[in-house]
């Protein structure tokens, strides 16, 4: 038996693919450290793991709330400076703990950074598409352009931390491109290798090991007897992160208050329902929806472009209409549409900005002519995720990896 240490950040969409990793990895036989804020820790314990929290979330859990907009750069340099202070920390944990290796999300930069003073082999959990120096997505030129004049302009505030991380810990800092896409010695993503866009150009320490879900209970008394298989049903979600979109709502309302179909749409906790003003008479509003249940009924899923939500239509055959409201979600969009599972709409900065006429000429076409086509394609890429293996490869890859590295 081997001991792990695994760090993560505050985001539902990081924390549950790691709940079904760590819970086999205990059943055979690991024992698991898990960090994270403290709201995670009845759902990090469920697993068998033990929970030790950062000693302060705030700043994390605020980063992670309001990452919208494409704001990459400001993004990691905010991620970053977060992370500096818990450098000391982990090492604490890593003194007191004695693990065997590190496991930590892609976006913890201040795990590979501590695992550096301790020589331990690392692990790299990746819960959106991956990226390498050698691999990079096709973004277009004109995020391109944005993503490169915001690592320009936060770079001085930076170099000023970096600064700081060399003066008084022995280890080279992350370097800023990198921040949001720290990698391990091995780096387990949660995507197939065929929706991985550029694929072919990782290395051996890349294992696409598909969606890893777990159960989920079901937390909502929602009218699906008003489902019928007579009718075209239209889900509509922008995730659990960025979903304050009163604009977006509204222009939903607009552009398929007329719609011969049952909308439905997640308008998400903070939300509230009398600020979208009269809701047309076809339209299921909710502030949650269970979702894997809802797409089971699914016709078209009009989606924000998360990955896990990607994963989970896809997962279920339901073509996608994406419209991305930061650039890695402009990259999911990018992607299914090249793949032919669905149409991107607006994946150019300034993003989530669109308007009723476009959100009704998507959903009309993926629900005509072509609809076949998109719901084909939707399949065979679900079919691509169930056959990468998900928790259970998850599992195999990293304690082979851990019988190497002893």
């Amino acid at each position: 038996m081997s001991k792990a240490l695994y760090l993560n950040v505050p985001a539902h969409g990081h924390v549950n693919p790691s709940l079904p990793v760590v819970t086999s990895l205990i059943a055979r036989g690991e024992e698991i450290v898990y960090v994270n804020n403290a709201e995670f820790r009845e759902a990090v314990t469920e697993t068998g793991a033990r929970f030790i929290p950062y000693p302060s979330g705030d700043g994390l859990k605020h980063l992670i709330a309001n990452a919208s907009g494409g704001h990459l750069a400001q993004n990691a340099l905010a991620l970053f400076q977060i992370g500096e202070p818990l450098i000391d920390f982990v090492q604490q944990v890593i003194d007191d703990e004695r693990p065997d290796y590190l496991i930590y999300d892609s976006l913890a930069c201040w795990g590979p950074m501590s695992a550096q003073m301790r020589e331990l082999p690392t692990i790299a959990t990746i819960s959106t598409f991956a990226i390498s120096r050698n691999a990079m997505p096709p973004i277009g030129l004109a995020a391109m352009a944005h993503m490169l004049a915001g690592l320009v302009r936060v770079f001085p505030a930076y170099w000023q931390t970096a600064r700081r991380i060399r003066q008084q810990h022995p280890i080279q800092p992350t370097a800023l491109p990198d921040v949001l896409m720290n990698l391990g010695d091995l780096n387990i993503v949660f995507t197939s290798q065929e929706f991985q866009p550029n694929s072919t150009r990782f290395d051996d320490s890349f294992r696409f090991v598909g969606p890893s879900i777990g159960k989920r209970a079901n937390q909502a008394d929602f009218p699906f007897k008003l489902l019928t298989r007579e009718q075209l049903v239209i889900y509509i979600s922008l995730g659990t992160i960025n979903n304050q979109n009163i604009t977006f709502y509204q222009q939903c309302f607009e552009a398929l208050g007329d719609y011969p179909a049952q909308v439905i749409l997640s308008i998400g906790r903070q939300t509230k329902l009398e600020s979208l003003g009269s809701t047309p008479t076809n339209f299921i509003v909710r502030d949650f929806v269970p979702q894997l249940d809802v797409l089971q009924h699914a016709h078209v899923f009009v989606t924000h472009g998360g990955l896990n939500s990607a994963h989970e239509g896809l997962l279920a055959g339901v073509p996608l209409v994406v419209i991305p409201q930061q650039i890695e979600q402009s990259i999911v969009a990018q992607q299914i549409a090249s793949k032919g599972a669905g149409i991107a709409v607006g994946v150019q900065p300034p993003f989530g900005q669109v308007t009723s006429s476009q959100i009704r000429q998507a959903v009309e076409r993926v629900l005509g002519p072509e609809g076949a086509s998109f719901r084909q394609q939707a399949q065979r890429l679900g079919d691509s995720l169930r056959q990468a293996g998900g928790s259970a490869r998850a599992v195999d890859e990293i304690l082979a990896f851990v019988g190497r590295a002893k």
